[in-house]
C-alpha cells in the first residue's frame, strides 16, 4: 500500500541522513518503525496480557544497534546466544 505523509523537512533531512549513514533505504526505516509501534505494549497492559510473539515478526526494539547483526540470524534464544559467544573467544 502507498501512504503520502506530510513530514517535517529538518526530520525528513535528518531521517535521509542517518539511513544513508546505515545503509538503509528510507522505505524500510519507515515500515520499521510502524511495526516496532504497532508490536509496542499499549499503556495500561503488562506483557502478560499480549500475546507471545509469532517467529515472522520484527525485531524487538531494544535490539537497537545490534539490529543488521540480529536480522542474520535465526535464533535468538540464550543456547544460539551462548554459542554464538563461544565462536567469538575461538575465533578472537
Amino acid at each position: 500500500m502507498k501512504a503520502t505523509l506530510e513530514i517535517p523537512d529538518t526530520l525528513y533531512r535528518q531521517v535521509k541522513a542517518k539511513s544513508a549513514l546505515e545503509g538503509r533505504h528510507i522505505r524500510l526505516v519507515a515500515i520499521d518503525l510502524f511495526s516496532t509501534w504497532v508490536s509496542a505494549i499499549p499503556r495500561g497492559e503488562s506483557k502478560k496480557d499480549v500475546p507471545p510473539a509469532r517467529k515472522n515478526e520484527s525485531l524487538p526494539p531494544w535490539f537497537g544497534a545490534v539490529r543488521p547483526y540480529a536480522l542474520k540470524v535465526k535464533s535468538h534464544d540464550m543456547k544460539a546466544v551462548r554459542k554464538s559467544m563461544a565462536q567469538e573467544r575461538v575465533t578472537s
